[in-house]
């Protein structure tokens, strides 16, 4: 666990944003789909370069035109993981 060095608080939109359009990583995908049933918020660890794979990957999902309706969503969770990635606090406050 040691390279998993970003801690990221998710809602579970984000869960599902991710599972849908970036691809994430096997570990990852086993974190998020462990997701415990009725629970909106949760921190996920990542690496630094599982991190920049979720940003890239929904970044490209929405530049492509592939996230239809989720457009804006995928584009606030694409800013929350750009955040994490600048400044290292992964929490959602700043959103709230």
């Amino acid at each position: 666990m040691s390279n998993l060095t970003e801690q990221i608080q998710l809602t579970f939109e984000h869960r599902e944003l991710l599972l849908k359009y970036a691809f994430p990583s096997t570990r990852l995908l086993g974190s998020l789909r462990r997701w415990p049933k009725g629970q909106p918020i949760r921190r996920v660890w990542m690496s630094r370069a599982e991190l920049q794979r979720q940003i890239g990957e929904l970044s490209r999902s929405y530049n492509h035109d592939e996230t239809g309706s989720d457009s804006d969503a995928v584009l606030d969770l694409c800013d929350h993981l750009e955040h994490a990635e600048r400044t290292g606090d992964g929490d959602l406050d700043i959103l709230w």
